[in-house]
Protein backbone atom coordinates (compact mmCIF):
# COMPACT_ATOMS: atom_id res chain seq x y z
CA UNK A 1 0.00 0.00 0.00
CA UNK A 2 1.31 3.43 -0.59
CA UNK A 3 1.88 6.07 1.60
CA UNK A 4 -1.43 8.31 1.81
CA UNK A 5 -1.92 12.16 3.06
CA UNK A 6 -4.82 14.02 3.04
CA UNK A 7 -5.21 18.15 4.03
CA UNK A 8 -7.40 18.26 6.97
CA UNK A 9 -8.76 21.86 7.57
CA UNK A 10 -7.91 22.82 11.46
CA UNK A 11 -11.35 25.42 11.44
CA UNK A 12 -13.59 23.57 9.39
CA UNK A 13 -15.03 25.41 6.08
CA UNK A 14 -18.71 26.20 6.07
CA UNK A 15 -20.81 27.36 8.69
CA UNK A 16 -20.66 26.83 11.64
CA UNK A 17 -17.13 27.05 11.93
CA UNK A 18 -16.41 29.60 8.92
CA UNK A 19 -12.50 28.90 8.72
CA UNK A 20 -10.77 29.66 5.55
CA UNK A 21 -9.65 27.44 2.73
CA UNK A 22 -5.57 28.23 3.38
CA UNK A 23 -2.51 27.18 4.17
CA UNK A 24 -2.61 28.02 8.16
CA UNK A 25 -5.41 26.63 8.35
CA UNK A 26 -4.39 22.96 7.02
CA UNK A 27 -2.97 19.92 8.87
CA UNK A 28 -1.09 17.09 6.57
CA UNK A 29 -2.59 13.98 8.10
CA UNK A 30 -3.21 10.31 7.48
CA UNK A 31 -6.84 9.44 6.46
CA UNK A 32 -7.06 7.74 10.13
CA UNK A 33 -6.03 10.74 11.86
CA UNK A 34 -7.76 12.81 9.81
CA UNK A 35 -11.10 11.30 10.63
CA UNK A 36 -9.96 11.28 13.92
CA UNK A 37 -9.45 15.19 14.38
CA UNK A 38 -12.38 15.97 11.88
CA UNK A 39 -14.67 13.62 14.70
CA UNK A 40 -13.04 15.93 17.89
CA UNK A 41 -11.31 12.45 19.41
CA UNK A 42 -7.40 14.26 19.06
CA UNK A 43 -5.99 17.35 19.29
CA UNK A 44 -2.72 19.33 19.09
CA UNK A 45 -2.19 21.14 22.21
CA UNK A 46 0.16 24.19 23.42
CA UNK A 47 3.53 21.97 23.17
CA UNK A 48 2.79 20.55 19.61
CA UNK A 49 1.71 16.95 21.34
CA UNK A 50 -0.82 15.20 19.81
CA UNK A 51 -3.82 14.20 22.40
CA UNK A 52 -6.87 11.61 23.04
CA UNK A 53 -9.40 14.22 23.31
CA UNK A 54 -10.51 11.44 26.09
CA UNK A 55 -8.24 10.93 28.76
CA UNK A 56 -6.15 13.47 27.64
CA UNK A 57 -3.48 10.43 26.22
CA UNK A 58 -0.08 10.90 23.96
CA UNK A 59 -0.22 10.00 20.47
CA UNK A 60 3.19 11.52 19.69
CA UNK A 61 4.35 15.37 19.07
CA UNK A 62 3.55 16.89 15.79
CA UNK A 63 5.78 17.13 13.40
CA UNK A 64 5.85 20.89 11.32
CA UNK A 65 7.39 21.79 8.46
CA UNK A 66 9.24 24.85 8.88
CA UNK A 67 7.37 26.61 5.56
CA UNK A 68 4.38 25.71 7.07
CA UNK A 69 3.05 28.21 8.93
CA UNK A 70 0.39 27.13 11.07
CA UNK A 71 -2.51 29.48 12.38
CA UNK A 72 -1.86 28.87 16.13
CA UNK A 73 -5.91 30.62 16.94
CA UNK A 74 -7.21 27.85 14.92
CA UNK A 75 -5.56 25.05 16.40
CA UNK A 76 -6.71 26.88 19.61
CA UNK A 77 -10.30 26.63 17.99
CA UNK A 78 -10.10 23.15 17.29
CA UNK A 79 -8.90 23.04 21.29
CA UNK A 80 -11.95 24.35 22.49
CA UNK A 81 -14.26 22.05 20.51
CA UNK A 82 -12.75 19.09 21.81
CA UNK A 83 -12.95 20.51 25.24
CA UNK A 84 -16.92 21.06 24.91
CA UNK A 85 -17.08 17.73 23.03
CA UNK A 86 -15.17 15.70 26.24
CA UNK A 87 -17.40 17.95 28.80
CA UNK A 88 -20.34 16.81 26.66
CA UNK A 89 -19.53 13.14 26.25
CA UNK A 90 -19.64 10.11 29.11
Amino acid sequence: MKPNSQAAHIRGLGSPHDGPDELPNLLCLCPNHHVLFDGLEIYIDVDDVVRRTHGGDSLGRLRRHADHRINESYLQYHRTLCELSRLTKK
